[in-house]
């Protein structure tokens, strides 16, 4: 009998589906988070952020900050609730159902696509400055560009590969490196370059106060929305209750190291170098020529320059890697959502990897954004993520309410003051959607939009209709506000309505008491349960109280 029940338990031991690894430390959970925000894209958008609005650049990221605290705040809440793969993704599946979901997870999948590209471009950028054949005058790779693009993106599958493991070691040890030249690059030109001058002389705010301050928002935002990769690597951490810890820290890690290049390039930037006259910030950006700006800047002192250099290819490829392998498990986790085909949920067994999703999502990331970028240069990339990835966050205060109304959030797990921090987080998130502007949210809402309708189509999507109407309202009403308020739009077919800072004040306001309690009162009464879509909570007493509630 006893030789029997074993051999009956390892049968089934063998019959069990592979499962994600619970391997990564809250080291390497922090350092994944650290590393994963501290791209090019940090460095090429703040100059862009200070060229519109001078030295006043740096008050973006204290603005930020806060902004995505308070979304940070829900991420610590429901990262726990729910540790799963691509977990933000997941969240309002439990709460509102399929057709809200569906569109969350295209905004999702639309802003991860688009940045492994932009830290390539980064690289390639870089490269370009020793030789000046990758990159256009435009801004656009040129085809040497484009090829060298394709090859970086398909070195960053290994190291994805070998498992969350070797993922997580990895990302320590190099992270290490990484933050290392970085500081290194930042706090050097500091030191070297200082010129007090350049932060008060020609003005704080040179080109007025609020507009230019929220007009370079989405790039301070995108630097801040790296934070997402730890919960999307949720359900791989050996102990999910560190994820708020690992969250808060890299808020206020990123935060400051934000805080520092934006002061490295004011302070350390000369004038006579640059062939710009002192104070003229708006023709900073133009004398850089896409090079990375350390790379100017830090070219008289030999130690700055080649911390710039190893930064400049080593940051952008670390970042990444990990959003590879973050954009990955949001693929993954629409498999088990069932918008696309079965085979991309699926675990390789010897590394416990979704390889397949891994593929797809590398070679699909290259297609859609090289090929559909209206301009592609890494200017434009930011704003696009940007505008998808703050589409899809804006479910997540909501969902995490509804998730405590249906009684599944332990109250230990609880986030306190959550009932001012949520609506003041689907605000601030409908902000950034609204200040990345023209065309950049109507080109990502037409690429939500599409994928939304042929994935739903395709897989069936019917539940949860009526319960996605407050999200199509809010995806309109933006859409209408950017068209009809924000600078660059100027034609008969949309009349400019509302100033920049009308159109502001109008977003902030529907979007607490319009946009966050429709969305609340949308949501269900009981958890989503379904066989198929929500496997590991699935229990046949669960499904029959849903759809008695639903």
């Amino acid at each position: 009998m006893e030789n029997e029940h074993t051999i009956n338990n390892n049968i089934k031991v063998k019959s069990k589906k592979p499962r994600l690894k619970k391997d990564l430390t809250f080291n390497e959970m922090l350092m994944v988070g650290l590393v994963g925000a501290f791209g090019n894209g940090a460095l090429f958008g703040t100059i862009t952020m200070i060229t519109y609005a001078g030295p006043e650049a740096i008050l973006a990221f204290v603005l930020g900050a806060a902004i995505y605290s308070l979304i940070g705040l829900t991420y610590m809440e429901l990262g726990v609730t729910y540790p799963e793969a691509g977990g933000p993704t997941r969240y309002s599946i439990y709460t509102h159902g399929r057709w809200t979901n569906i569109i969350n997870a295209m905004s999702d999948i639309i802003w991860y696509l688009f940045i492994p590209p932009i830290e390539v471009i980064s690289i390639i950028a870089g490269v370009n400055y020793f030789d000046p054949i990758f990159i256009a005058a435009s801004g656009a790779p040129t085809y040497l560009g484009v090829g060298l693009g394709l090859a970086l993106m398909l070195a960053l599958i290994p190291f994805n590969y070998y498992g969350i493991k070797q993922f997580g070691r990895s990302s320590l040890y190099i992270g290490i490196v990484k933050i290392f030249f970085y500081l290194s690059m930042s706090l050097g030109l500091i030191f070297f370059a200082l010129d007090y001058a350049n932060f008060y002389k020609y003005g704080f705010a040179p080109y007025g106060v609020a507009v230019p301050l929220f007009s370079i928002m989405p790039y301070a935002m995108y630097d801040f929305g790296a934070i997402r990769v730890i919960p999307d690597l949720a359900e791989e951490t050996n102990n999910k209750s560190k994820i708020p810890r690992a969250i808060g820290m890299v808020l206020l890690f990123e935060t400051l190291i934000y805080i520092s290049v934006a002061f490295a390039i004011i302070m350390g930037t000369n004038w006579s170098l640059i062939g710009v006259s002192p104070g003229d910030f708006l023709a900073v950006q133009a004398a850089f020529h896409g090079d990375n700006p350390f790379f100017i800047l830090g070219k008289p002192f030999p130690l700055v320059f080649i911390a710039a250099v190893v930064t400049g290819v080593l940051t952008p490829f670390v970042t990444g890697y990990i959003y590879l392998g973050s954009g990955t498990r949001v693929l993954f986790s629409m498999g088990r959502s069932g918008y696309i085909s079965d085979k991309l949920k699926g675990i390789e067994k010897k590394h416990s990897i979704p390889l397949l999703s891994l593929i797809v999502f590398a070679v699909v990331g290259v297609i859609l954004v090289f090929v559909t970028a209206p301009v592609p240069s890494i200017y434009t990339f930011i704003d696009d993520a940007t505008a998808a990835g703050y589409i899809g966050l804006i479910t997540n205060p909501i969902a995490l309410m509804v998730t405590r109304r249906q009684g599944i959030t332990k109250k230990s797990d609880m986030v306190r003051g959550m009932s001012i921090i949520a609506p003041l987080a689907t605000a601030g998130s409908a902000l950034i959607v609204f200040w990345t502007g023209w065309p950049s949210e109507p080109y990502a809402v037409l690429l939500i939009a599409a994928g939304s309708v042929l994935f739903g189509i395709i897989s069936k999507v019917k539940i949860g209709a009526k319960n996605a109407l407050w999200y199509v309202f809010f995806i309109a009403f933006i859409t209408f506000m950017v068209a009809t308020s924000h600078d660059g739009l100027s034609s008969s077919v949309f009349p400019q309505y509302f100033t920049y800072m009308e159109g502001t004040i109008i977003t902030f306001i529907v979007a607490l008491v319009v946009i966050y309690p429709l969305g609340v009162l949308s949501g269900f009464k009981k958890q989503f349960v379904h066989k198929n879509f929500t496997e590991d909570i699935y229990t046949k007493q669960g499904a029959m109280e849903w759809e008695e509630n639903k």
